[in-house]
């Protein structure tokens, strides 16, 4: 038993680093205003102050992913970017293949907030999510 937990505890972690590495390096890319990112906000309609802010949340919710008592906060706010990018590039009528990285972004914080949904609730709900 204790090998399964340290499989998933390793598996978390790898995960974990992956999806900090993902959005620390797409909010510098924000940040740095490179004509990708500032091109791609333009052709969605959004202000170019926007890319900075969502720049910031990126940071914030990569930070919160190594915050204890705060990972599913930060895989939720980063799960909300990842909608709002889908979203963003299917409205824009980009090709279906455009929104898939941030599809599976989004599938996979999902997966970690649902994981770590025990974090967000008061501590005596736990027992009882638990129990039903």
């Amino acid at each position: 038993m204790a090998r399964v937990r340290d499989r998933r505890s390793v598996g978390s972690v790898a995960l974990r680093g992956l999806l900090t590495a993902v959005f620390l390096v797409a909010a510098v890319m924000k940040f740095a205003a490179v004509p990708f990112e500032v091109e791609g906000f333009v052709r969605f309609g959004y202000p170019l102050w926007f890319m900075d802010v969502v720049g910031a949340l990126q940071l914030l919710g990569a930070v919160l992913l190594w915050t204890p008592g705060c990972v599913a906060l930060g895989a939720g706010l980063l799960a909300v970017l990842m909608a709002g990018a889908v979203g963003s590039h299917l409205l824009a009528g980009d090709p279906v293949l455009m929104p898939l990285p941030a599809l599976m972004l989004l599938l996979l914080l999902g997966g970690v907030a649902h994981a770590r949904r025990s974090e967000l609730l008061p501590s005596g709900s736990d027992t009882e999510m638990r129990q039903a």
